[in-house]
This record gives C-alpha cells, structure tokens and sequence, in this order.
C-alpha cells in the first residue's frame, strides 16, 4: 500500500503552445502482398507531414497493429523528438485507432489523415483561411471531390442558395484526380465533367 500524498494529485497540468494536432493511424502488420511498399510509403508521408507543419503541430501516431520492423520506426520518431506522441494498439479498427489519439487532448483543430498522404507546401494555412473565412465550417478536406456535393453540405449551401457566393469553379489539377483513381484501381471514378468543373459549391467571400 502506498504511504504519504501524491506529490502528482493537486499539481497543475503545465499549458502548451500545441494547437493543431494532426493524428495518423497505421496499420502495416507485413511488408508482403498488399502492403509491400508500405512502410517505404509511409516513411515519405511523415517526411512531408514534418516538412510542411509548423512548430505548433503536434503529432500523434496511432500504430494499429503493425509489424516489428513499423513500430520501431515509430518508437525511434518519438525517441529523436519528431513526434509527441505513440500509441500501441492491436488492430483494433481504424475509427478505434483515431479515437484513441483524440481521447485525453483538447486542442483547436484536429487533422485526421491516412499514412499514404503526402503533405504539400502550406496546406495549414490554407485551412485556417478557410475557417476564418467560414465560422460554421465543421470539415475542412484538403482534397476537393467533384463528387461529394450532397455530402454534410446542406447548412452551408441552404445558408447561400440564393447568393452569388455560390460559384461553380474549374477544377485545377484534374491530373492529380486521374491519379487518385488509379491509385485507388477505379480509372473511371470521375468522369468528364468532374474533371473539368467541381460540381459541389465554392463559397468566396465578398
């Protein structure tokens, strides 16, 4: 039995300047088959995550069952100070994993991305002007989907319907939207007219 006080019970918990927590669940659990290239790809999604956030970032790696070879990778990270945190799970479903990177924090936003994204050049602040410029935004998706205009849309399109805020817009790399069908083995995922303009609605401001 433990005799005296617990020096840790009435101690306050030390502020941060982390605000933007950017969660990453992986599952590798062999580098065969499916999951050959993997860890290589991976490895290329954090270099460009680390690369692309600033210092207020911080990152939370949810491994979810993977392999020796993965975990020690993840372990090594949090060891050279790249990322503030690692949690150990045993395939336990990839909402579960999320949820357990979220649980036990507080802090403004929250990215939630797949572990074969690569992270371009200012793509925080891209997101922050979008939620500054529209307070009621809940989502923020980096990649814009010709294909997803009745998706969670509603109060914001409701809000605008008879506005000319409303625009229709070119789609500008209707090559990467090739890409990302091949890379997802559905080479006619989006056909002619979501390559040549986003049939969901772009809000500007005035």
């Amino acid at each position: 039995m433990r005799v005296g006080f617990n020096p840790n019970k009435d101690k306050v918990i030390a502020s941060t300047d982390y605000f933007h927590q950017v969660i990453i669940p992986v599952h590798i659990p062999h580098q065969n088959d499916y999951f050959k290239d993997s860890f290589k790809i991976l490895q290329l999604c954090l270099e460009s995550l680390f690369k692309t956030c600033h210092s207020k970032t911080y990152f939370s790696l949810i491994n979810n069952g993977s392999c020796d070879e993965v975990v020690d990778y993840l372990n090594q990270l949090k060891l050279e100070g790249k990322i503030q945190e690692v949690i150990h799970t045993t395939a336990i479903g990839k909402l579960n994993a999320i949820l357990k990177g979220i649980v036990g924090h507080d802090f403004t936003l929250i990215t939630i991305s797949d572990s074969d994204v690569l992270f371009v050049e200012d793509w925080q602040e891209h997101t922050y002007k979008i939620y500054n410029s529209f307070p009621k935004a809940g989502v923020v998706s980096p990649v814009p989907s010709s294909k997803v205009l009745k998706q969670n849309t509603s109060s914001v399109i409701i809000d605008n319907f008879f506005s000319k805020r409303l625009k229709f817009t070119k789609v500008l790399d209707p090559k990467a939207m090739i890409c990302f069908a091949k890379s997802i083995g559905k080479i006619d995922f989006y056909n002619t007219y979501h390559l040549d303009k986003y049939l969901k609605c772009t809000l500007k401001k005035y």
